[in-house]
């Protein structure tokens, strides 16, 4: 993605870019940072300046914790327009629809359409219709969802005459009766609802390979609601009514529907007295989804997040390792360097191949038997290192048929002595779910289950392969260190209230 700017550059003075994080049909979108260190977002505006500027001017003064906020509108030496604005760190929705596409957990659906709803409302409140709803304009912060890029909003009008000439919003979500020139606020509420059908199923109801057949689709063909769950059949069927009198009156009342929508069915009357009831089997009621279930589907960091996180880990690792070899060494008074050393420095390898993969896999479920072939291949590495620490790798022969040297390479020297310790470490890794002593809502934080089910495995395959004593030391305190340096958050307890839940 090519920017007019690039890291470092001060096109506007009192602030300094740092790099571009967006592009649109209306501009560019930098993170950048002010002489006095706030962060803000800045937006370099690209044509369509009389009606951005006037959307902006009119938003300008509009605070509300679940909307993005605008600053100031600024001019730089060349002429150009820039709009400061609130820095939102978190991700946009359709990063988050991107992992589920199979739809969110109806708790959470919930919980981030009433912000939809309470921004969307605010600004109607106001006289401002947003005009383009959609995901991308849908950021995420700390578990609250903020409506961004509603600059590009107009007074709303009881007349439908507009001097736009050109189309504004995303054909996915575009009410039919913006080709009339209609933008009141049922325009928002039916992009509203399409933002509500694709949070529950993970895709937008009307879909098409061109631009002109999703619009027909808009103006002629029903939505198709049977991959939503039943209690939100009647709010998405009125709120994407092809006639905008048919809709909700406000995206409030669209709301108020949402909220009173449950999981449960209502429990069955009692019998009367007088008339035994006959017996039969209990009816089977939905188990409602716990805050548990709905936590742990969803990854909790962004992607820059998890990799500080495991740069920590790595170096805390190593320290842990340097600690554990010490120790080691004052219980067994031992103080031979070679030995000490080879020990420390498997047990960074094997913690490192713990660490990494399982980093990688915080966001994905399942999948035992693939991660387990992975842990396999890793632990032949590990091996691979034992033998380079012991330096006994053996010497390659070379052999030519004539008497010279270096024509032909022999193995039958080299396959037997690097079996042994490959195969040794590829076994360990693979006989244990090593990625469960680093996630994160694991059920301890440290638990001596782990370390005992590691040693006890290696010293299994100690007996078998025959090999040096060190092999079960190192996994038992690889077990130990990736538990210790790992983050954990307890997990939540099964509960019916509701949780305000961080990200997805």
């Amino acid at each position: 993605m090519k920017f007019t700017y690039s890291s470092g550059q001060r096109p506007l003075h009192g602030y300094s870019l740092k790099r571009g994080i967006g592009r649109g049909g209306f501009g560019e979108v930098y993170y950048g940072v002010s002489d006095g260190g706030k962060e803000v977002a800045l937006k370099l505006l690209h044509g369509n300046h009389d009606m951005e500027m006037r959307g902006v001017v009119q938003c300008l003064n509009l605070k509300h914790p679940n909307l993005v906020n605008l600053y100031d509108l600024k001019t730089d030496p060349q002429g150009s327009y820039w709009v400061v604005m609130e820095y939102v760190a978190g991700e946009p929705l359709n990063v988050v629809l991107s992992r589920h596409p199979q739809g969110l957990p109806v708790e959470l659906v919930r919980q981030w359409f009433e912000d939809l709803a309470m921004a969307v409302g605010y600004l109607h409140d106001h006289g401002i219709v947003h005009r383009d709803l959609k995901p991308a304009n849908l950021f995420l912060e700390n578990g609250t969802l903020k409506v961004g890029d509603y600059g590009l909003s107009k007074f709303i009008s009881g007349s439908q005459r507009t001097a736009q000439t050109q189309s504004v919003g995303t054909v996915h979500y575009m009410a039919p009766e913006i080709s009339t020139g209609n933008y009141n606020k049922q325009i928002d509420i039916y992009a509203a609802g399409i933002i509500l059908y694709e949070m529950l199923t993970g895709r937008v109801p009307f879909e098409g390979e061109s631009a002109g057949e999703i619009l027909m689709k808009h103006l002629t063909a029903p939505p198709d609601l049977n991959k939503v769950p039943p209690e939100f059949v009647p709010i998405l069927a009125k709120a994407l009514c092809k006639n905008p009198v048919h809709r909700f009156a406000s995206i409030a009342e669209m709301a108020r529907a949402i909220e009173t929508t449950s999981l449960d069915a209502p429990p069955a009357p009692p019998p009367l007295p007088s008339r035994p009831a006959p017996v039969s089997a209990p009816a089977k009621l939905p188990r409602p989804r716990t805050a548990e279930g709905i936590l742990d589907a969803l990854p909790a960091l962004t992607a820059r997040a998890r990799l500080a996180e495991l740069c920590n880990s790595l170096a805390l690792s190593t320290v842990f390792a340097a600690l554990g070899v010490a120790l080691w060494a004052a219980l067994v008074r031992s103080g031979e360097i070679t030995d000490l050393g080879s020990v420390f420095f498997l047990t960074v390898a094997a913690t490192w191949a713990v660490l990494i993969p399982a980093k990688i896999w915080t966001c994905r479920r399942g999948d035992t038997w693939g991660r387990r072939l992975i842990m396999m291949g890793l632990g032949a590495l590990v091996g691979a290192a034992s033998l380079w620490l012991d330096g006994t790798f053996p010497q390659v022969s070379m052999a030519h048929p004539t008497g010279e040297p270096g024509f032909m390479i022999s193995t039958r020297e080299l396959l037997p002595a690097a079996s042994g310790p490959i195969s040794y470490f590829a076994l360990a890794f693979f006989g244990l779910r090593w990625w469960r002593m680093a996630e994160r809502r694991r059920s301890q934080w440290f638990s001596l289950g782990p370390i005992l089910a590691a040693g006890c495995w290696g010293l299994l395959l100690l007996a078998i392969w025959q090999q040096p004593w060190r092999g079960a030391l190192v996994l038992g305190m690889a077990a130990a260190i990736v538990q210790l340096v790992s983050p954990w958050e307890q997990p939540p307890p099964p509960a019916n209230r509701r949780l305000r839940l961080r990200c997805a």
